[in-house]
């Protein structure tokens, strides 16, 4: 009977999530969220923002905004930032204002009376409270303290006071994928050390990401102009008249670049199957296949709505749309929301124009950096080959393989990106990174690769010369937010190539 049931399950088991032994929730339940969060997980964000939608949607503002506080808790979460969205926007709109309870006969119960009288000695109290620290700062305070406390005087012309700081601009570089809470307290950290060592200074600190290995400390006075337009993020502090640091993210349509992003890097991959079949696969999860069929290693977050899901028609509920009967690329496959167009009106995401997946390697620079539509992933040193055997040219990624065994172990490192006779791989010899020491081949220390390899889908463009290329474009500087979480459509397949040696140059 175990296997009968097994073999012909009910056609609602999709919709059923196990509580305990016999006991289920069905996600059709009207009150599915609510029974969540009181049976299954009290902190569930995906829980806590639907009932936020659905008390907003109703009217509820008040409880909106606390299921929407709670869904903001857990992070990193898909539910995260739409959430973060939601209060900006229910706390920007004017609350009406709500009448006091007044007493039916026009007189105020004694108990009434009793906490206002002890709500105002409270006050009182707080009152000469401020005033005695007033006086004392004064008296005893530092100069700085004195200059603010200037405001309060009474002039009897009236004047305004205003001291001036000088600026200094300084730079602070952040590892590729650094947590945004690990960002804001470095730069709070930093902004508050630099106003204690320089006091009469106006401190501006730009967040800069880069391939260092940790967060680097030590911040260095901004001597290049066109360091501002690769920050990410800033952080500004004057001592002299801020209370707190001011830090602000940059590039406010992230999340759209990410999801432009992740559209380009499946339609890279859908764009290298049609050539080698002849047609676009009948279902998305042919690109998922194990090695050689490996066209992606995962389908990527749609990170406006925090969905991996993929329909066969637009209807804006957030994931994407797969048509595999549509002949434009950018209409093949896009992210199934609305966003605004060039002429300001809301358009299908179906409009984005393709860009394939690029790789450019820049040898003067030695340098790895890899884009997708206009967003550039990452900038990784590399090692190349002696005696200028990495050649100069366009080439493509032509299968992707995890843990290759070359002639010798670790030949190749965790991961390459083979494009016929040379590929993109990893190593464990540090020295080659930054040198020219290979046959051939361009090499990624083994933690780069391991990290750069889900980004490039198979049919991905491999630019190779001298300059830089892609400068101008917006670094993502949290990648890993497009990765689903595990057991989501485009789950980790099987990547390596068992029992193959391979022969790339090395």
């Amino acid at each position: 009977m175990q296997h009968l049931r097994q073999r012909f399950k009910s056609p609602a088991a999709d919709k059923l999530v196990r509580l305990h032994k016999n006991i289920y929730l069905n996600r059709n339940d009207p009150k599915y969220h609510e029974k969540v969060i009181t049976y299954l997980d009290p902190h569930s964000p995906e829980a806590h923002y639907k009932l936020g939608q659905y008390f907003e949607n109703n009217g509820n503002i008040g409880k909106a905004l606390k299921h929407y506080k709670e869904a903001m808790n857990t992070y990193p979460s898909p539910y995260y930032f739409p959430a973060s969205g939601s209060i900006r926007r229910l706390t920007k709109e004017k609350a009406p204002a709500i009448p006091g309870p007044q007493a039916a006969s026009g007189t105020v119960a004694p108990r009434t009376k009793r906490k206002s009288a002890a709500y105002g000695l409270k006050m009182l109290l707080l009152v000469l409270l401020f005033i005695n620290v007033l006086l004392l700062a004064l008296l005893y305070g530092p100069t700085a303290v004195s200059k603010v406390v200037s405001a309060f005087m009474p002039w009897s012309v009236g004047k305004e006071v205003t001291y001036e700081s000088v600026e200094t601009a300084y730079v602070l570089h952040f590892p590729y994928g650094e947590p945004q809470k690990a960002v804001e307290e470095a730069l709070h950290k930093k902004a508050l050390q630099l106003a204690n060592d320089h006091p009469k200074q106006a401190i501006v600190l730009y967040g800069i990401a880069s391939g260092v290995r940790n967060a680097d400390n030590q911040a260095v006075p901004l001597s290049d102009e066109q360091l501002k337009t690769k920050a990410f993020v800033v952080a500004e502090y004057n001592p002299a008249v801020d209370t707190s640091v001011k830090i602000r993210f940059l590039h406010s349509e992230f999340q759209k670049l990410r999801t432009t992003a992740g559209a380009q890097l499946i339609r890279t991959a859908l764009e290298a199957y049609a050539a080698e079949h002849g047609s676009a696969p009948s279902s998305i999860e042919q690109l998922f296949q194990p090695y050689p069929n490996n066209y992606a290693s995962y389908m990527p977050i749609e990170t406006i709505t925090g969905s991996a899901h993929v329909r066969t028609v637009f209807d804006g509920s957030g994931g994407w749309v797969y048509d595999a009967r549509a002949q434009d690329p950018a209409r093949k496959f896009y992210p199934n929301v609305a966003w605004e167009g060039t002429s300001g009106a809301a358009t299908a995401s179906a409009s984005l124009p393709f860009e394939p997946v690029t790789v450019t390697i820049d040898k003067s620079a030695h340098l790895l950096r890899l884009n997708a539509g206009p967003v550039m992933f990452a900038e990784l040193p590399v090692g190349l080959g002696a005696d200028g055997r990495t050649p100069d040219g366009a080439l493509t990624v032509l299968e992707r393989v995890r843990e290759p065994q070359g002639s010798r172990p670790g030949a190749y490192g965790t991961a390459a990106l083979g494009m016929g006779e040379i590929a993109v791989h990893g190593t464990a010899d540090a020295a080659s990174i930054g040198a020219n020491r290979s046959l051939g081949c361009i090499r990624l220390a083994n933690e780069a690769m391991s990290a750069l390899y889900p980004l490039v889908p198979r049919g991905a463009r491999v630019v190779i010369g001298s300059g830089g290329t892609g400068e101008s474009a917006p670094v993502l500087v949290q990648p890993e937010l497009l990765l689903p979480s595990k057991g989501g459509l485009g789950r980790e397949a099987e990547e390596t190539a068992k029992h193959r040696v391979f022969q790339w140059l090395g």
